[in-house]
Formats: structure tokens, C-alpha cells, sequence
């Protein structure tokens, strides 16, 4: 059992397997836990079953009790996004698209066009906090031990300025798309949760975030001039 911080909110987790803990260091809080999580055997070997590729048992713990996370904490503002966040001056940008098509190519491309400027906060599953600011929200991306295959991400979070969906094209483009198109591209890339009031939290989440944070079409390629279309389009001064 051990328990960590994550999106600033601290969670127990009833472990079975060492993985976890290996997985989450540099996540360790004493705050008393909010959520307290545990997934059975039985939800192991089911885990197993939707695999494509053999995992031990202690790697399937760590993506069931993440799934389980996510879902917990929908009722704190907090949900979960496929997305890898860079964070650039002290301002997220978040880049979204399926698996395979382009986010990590878009992060190393910033990456090497700010230097020490950026950093990657999650190159995969970052958790988003809904918090209120103002009259208004501000949407928070947070990294996680889970930030995917090329463990780019840190400990550390970041006000989100904007969201970049993204598409392959031969001559890079940025223009802001209409919130329609904004959510029908996010569904995709969230986990749905089954319960109604979580549904509907979810919901009442994605539109504070539509309506809060900028969202752009990216067509881009594997260039430079991917990076430069899309900040600029991003950092224009308001009109």
C-alpha cells in the first residue's frame, strides 16, 4: 500500500505487486488519502484478455488502478485526456491525435525548437484539473508516472493556453477550429465512464474546457515550420 499524489490530490493504492510502487516514485505524499484504489485478481486477468501483447500481472495492475483513477476522480474536476502536454514558458500546449499519428513527433519538434525553454509534463495520459478562476475556469495539466512508452513527462503541472489537433499534411497550417469539430476530436480521446453522474460531470468538464482554452486544427508535417505555424497561431495578441 502506498500512497501518492497525483493532480494534487492524494490516493491510496492497495497494491498487489511491486510494480506500482517502482512506477510512482517521486509521486510520495503524507496528506491523508482521498481516494483509496484496488483492483482483484479477476480484474487482472481481464485486463490480460484485452492485451494484444503478454504483460505481467504486475504491469496489468498499474493499467487498471490508472483506469480506476481516472474514473474516481471525475467528481474532484479532474479527468483524464490522451494528449501529450509540453510545457513552453510556463504555458501548456497540448497536442492530441490517435496513437501513431504525430503527438510525439510534434513534442520532440518543440522540444528542439525551445530548448531550455520547454519541457514535456505528459507524452501520453496527463490528468486535467478543472478549477474555478475568476468569474471563469482554468484547465491545469498535470504529468504522471503514466506518460507512455517513451516516458516523457514529469512531476510537475501547467496551465493549458491551448489544444492542437492535429492532422498530416505536406504544408503546415494552424487555424482555430469551431467548438463542434473541438468536441467531437476530444471525445475520442477521453475514457468514457459508464456511471450517468460521471457522464455528466465529464461533460460539464469538456465544455469549461472548450469554452476556456483555445482550440486549433494543426495540419502539420515533420518540420520546424509545424512548430512556428502552430505558436504563432497560438500566441497572436487578442484583436
Amino acid at each position: 500500500m502506498v500512497k501518492k499524489s497525483l493532480a494534487d490530490i492524494s490516493v491510496c493504492f492497495k497494491n498487489r505487486y511491486p510494480d506500482l510502487e517502482i512506477l510512482c516514485r517521486g509521486y510520495e505524499t503524507q496528506e491523508p488519502a482521498a481516494i483509496t484504489l484496488a483492483v482483484t485478481q479477476e480484474e487482472i486477468e481481464q485486463e490480460r484478455i484485452d492485451q494484444i501483447y503478454e504483460f505481467t500481472d504486475g504491469y496489468l495492475e498499474t493499467v487498471c488502478l490508472y483506469r480506476k483513477l481516472a474514473l474516481e476522480m471525475i467528481p474532484y474536476g479532474v479527468f483524464i485526456m490522451h494528449a501529450s502536454v509540453i510545457d513552453v514558458d510556463g504555458e501548456g500546449y497540448a497536442f492530441l491525435a490517435h496513437s501513431g499519428t504525430g503527438k510525439t513527433t510534434q513534442t520532440r519538434l518543440w522540444l528542439e525548437h525551445f530548448g531550455s525553454r520547454a519541457r514535456v509534463i505528459n507524452g501520453d495520459k496527463p490528468l486535467i484539473r478543472v478549477t474555478p478562476e475568476g468569474d471563469g475556469w482554468k484547465l491545469t495539466a498535470y504529468g504522471t508516472p503514466w506518460c507512455g512508452k517513451e516516458g516523457m513527462g514529469c512531476n510537475a503541472s501547467v496551465p493549458l493556453k491551448a489544444l492542437f489537433l492535429l492532422e498530416r499534411a505536406a504544408d503546415p497550417t494552424c487555424c482555430p477550429a469551431s467548438q463542434e469539430y473541438s468536441i467531437d476530436r476530444l471525445f475520442h480521446q477521453l475514457l468514457m465512464p459508464e456511471r450517468p453522474d460521471q457522464m455528466m460531470q465529464l461533460l460539464d468538464m469538456i465544455d469549461r474546457l472548450v469554452a476556456t482554452v483555445p482550440c486549433y486544427l494543426l495540419r502539420c508535417d515533420m518540420t520546424q515550420n509545424s512548430v512556428t505555424a502552430a505558436y504563432h497561431a497560438s500566441n497572436q495578441p487578442d484583436l
